[in-house]
């Protein structure tokens, strides 16, 4: 098989085509190295690939599979890594300059177990500084580039990972979500993005992260990769008092039930409030569609979300708190956004801190209360598709906001409250506008459903009018 043929499958395609020795890990990852090499100018996804590490890994998952050791369906699987994800003995920059010459002693749990499961790690992604705002336009390391438009970016903060997914670089990437991190890229980049229940997946190797609602979670080409790369990396972990011990199911095991018998809520206030029409059209649509596959479709309200905002206050607080001893030894290597944007947390009073929590514990208690009544929430992704990178201002619904520092959420409104509640939450590629840039919609679902979230949002894969599309840059040509 020609090289450009292999890098069009997804990991469900691959994996039992590994397992007979087929296709080999070896093959596979001199493809998308290859791959790698010729768009990184062009995309800018990586800031550390790994040539050498990626051929000795795959040199030895090939050697475990002529052995008969195979070790599921990541045997051999080229994979990237968000730089904010602690790597061992491998540079982890967070996407910083403070931070340029980091060098983790250990690897993050969830490196662990992928390189467990046979997965080969070919680099370390481009992101946001600091993982913190919706674009990659990486002030020390250069902007990452949207393939479908180079000239747009590609969602934040792991932009890296959603292009290179996107671009066939990678068949997997791994990224972090602490407003929308994994599913905006996602969105942006038209790949399927999953930011599971908190408490899910180990945290532990996550650098700088939050106190408050920060996951490690799979940018994928479709649904069911994103099954599998949850499975490898999902469980309790005793050393991470973040997560809950609560069985892992088979998640795969639930992706062709089909939608007949579920209840979809469709929100009637908040998520819809302010969207760019292309957007809007898009999810009316997928709504539609999945109305026709036997969901039961219901409105719901959450009149609290109005209050949204205020959860971010206790984001606030605790980015300070991460940064101090960062901004006390590099202060002059912050970028001016991110600087500014984390010292303002400093002057957040305790009873301003409670308040947010206050509210995130009624927006929860509502939340729990609508799920009641119905299996899923379907919302936009995002209320914009993807701007040009040079932009300082996106439009929505008439007004500007910015993209960079101080009102820069209003582009991440729909996927940050699942932060903040810890609600399981996806987006899956639903549409494209008439510029070519994809739309994702977003399900949200009951804290450790994710099995019935992959149910849902594989009955709509099949029928999404983004099936089987790749961005032209994708090709060898």
């Amino acid at each position: 098989m020609a090289d450009s043929d292999l890098l069009t499958l997804t990991i469900s395609e691959l994996a039992p085509r590994i397992k007979a020795k087929e296709i080999s890990p070896v093959e596979l990852t001199e493809a998308a190295l290859a791959q790698a090499d010729r768009l990184q100018p062009k995309l800018n996804s990586f800031i550390t690939l790994l040539h050498d590490q990626a051929r000795a890994q795959a040199k030895e998952q090939e050697a475990a599979l002529m052995r008969g050791e195979y070790r599921g369906p990541l045997h051999g699987i080229p994979i990237g890594i968000k730089d904010n994800i602690a790597t061992a003995h491998i540079r982890t920059t967070v996407g910083s300059k403070v931070l340029a010459d980091h060098v983790p002693e250990e690897d993050a749990l969830v490196v662990t177990r992928m390189k467990e499961a046979g997965a080969i790690i070919l680099g370390k992604e481009n992101l946001e500084e600091f993982a913190a705002g919706p674009t990659s336009n990486n002030l020390h390391y250069g902007a990452v580039h949207n393939p479908w438009n180079l000239d747009h970016i590609p969602g934040g903060s792991s932009g890296g990972g959603g292009a290179n997914v996107a671009a066939g670089v990678t068949f997997a990437s791994l990224g972090t979500d602490l407003g929308g991190s994994v599913r905006g890229p996602a969105n942006f980049c038209g790949v399927v993005g999953m930011k599971q229940t908190y408490g899910r997946v180990s945290q532990r190797g996550l650098q700088v992260t939050s106190f408050n609602g920060d996951h490690i979670g799979p940018m994928t080409r479709s649904v069911s990769d994103s099954a599998l790369v949850l499975q490898a990396i999902a469980g309790y972990d005793p050393l991470d008092p973040s997560t809950v011990p609560v069985p892992v199911p088979d998640f795969s095991e639930f992706l062709d039930r089909g939608l007949s018998g579920l209840k979809m809520g469709v929100p009637s206030d908040y998520y819809f409030d302010m969207l760019d029409p292309e957007v809007e059209a898009a999810v009316r649509l997928a709504i539609d569609a999945m109305a026709e596959l036997g969901v039961e479709v219901r409105p719901v309200a959450l009149p609290s979300m109005k209050y949204a905002g205020a959860m971010r206050i206790a984001g606030m607080a605790d980015s300070i708190v991460t940064h101090e001893p960062l901004i006390e030894k590099g202060r002059d290597d912050y970028g001016p956004t991110v600087l500014y944007r984390t010292l303002a947390g400093q002057f957040i009073l305790g009873r301003d801190y409670s308040k947010a929590l206050k509210v995130q514990r009624i927006i929860k208690e509502e939340y729990a209360k609508v799920l009641q009544d119905v299996d899923f929430l379907v919302t936009p992704s995002a209320p914009v598709a993807a701007w040009p990178i040079s932009s300082e201002t996106v439009n929505i619904a008439g007004a500007d906001y910015p993209v960079r520092g101080p009102g820069a959420g209003m582009t991440s409104r729909c996927t940050s409250p699942s932060n903040s509640t810890g609600l399981p939450a996806m987006s899956v590629p639903c549409g494209f506008t008439e510029g070519g840039l994809p739309i994702g919609v977003q399900l949200i679902g009951r804290p450790f459903e994710e099995p019935l979230l992959y149910q849902a949002a594989q009955a709509y894969e099949a029928v999404s009018p983004s099936l089987g599309l790749r961005p032209a840059i994708a090709g060898t040509s």
